[in-house]
């Protein structure tokens, strides 16, 4: 591992994913599940992992393919209720998607809907960077995650976001980033 990832390992950084109602939040589908792994120094060492009540249908084939059935999330808080503690928990750490556009477009409108405004924390994209490296035959998570041995199960959000922060480990070095990130989100 190269000096620079190293860095990597000593300063906190949140994973994150999201599974939705279907593919479009400017279609109006929501988040069902939400999950925020904050890593240090390679290990996972705090959570925040929930089923998110849509307030609408799961599209049958989001369901097909995230396993979450409207059954599942009926008792579950909508997402304005867990806004606020969503907020704390990510504090100023650096947020790890893979696909950031798809994940904060959905974060993004839940967070105006709850009346509020999606954060400004530095984001990493290991899509971005996966595609930066131009070494996989596929950019999908699942697909890199094979290649590199990282991770077996995949389309959950906490799965996801595991995958995703372990890869930022393995793609920091090969991309020439360093551990302030590669774009700024905004609000």
């Amino acid at each position: 591992m190269k000096p620079e990832a190293n860095r990597f390992l000593e300063i906190p950084y949140v994973a994150a994913d999201v599974e939705t109602t279907g593919l479009s939040a400017a279609a109006g589908h929501r988040v069902c599940e939400v999950a925020f792994l904050r890593f240090l120094r390679g290990s996972v060492i705090d959570s925040f992992v929930s089923l998110v009540n849509p307030l609408r249908p799961i599209d049958p084939g989001a369901s097909a393919v995230n396993g979450i059935s409207d059954g599942m999330v009926a008792g579950a808080p909508p997402f304005a209720e867990l806004f606020p503690g969503i907020l704390e928990f990510l504090g100023d750490d650096p947020l790890v998607f893979h696909n950031a556009p798809f994940d904060l477009s959905f974060l993004r409108a839940e967070a105006r809907m709850a009346g509020g405004a999606w954060p400004g924390n530095l984001v990493v994209d290991t899509l971005a960077l996966a595609r930066r490296t131009g070494r996989f035959r596929s950019n999908s998570l699942p697909a890199i995650c094979r290649e590199l041995g990282i991770g077996t199960g995949f389309h959950r959000a906490e799965a996801d976001a595991w995958a995703a922060g372990k890869l930022l480990l393995h793609l920091a070095p090969s991309a020439g980033i360093v551990p302030t990130g590669t774009l700024r989100a905004s609000g």
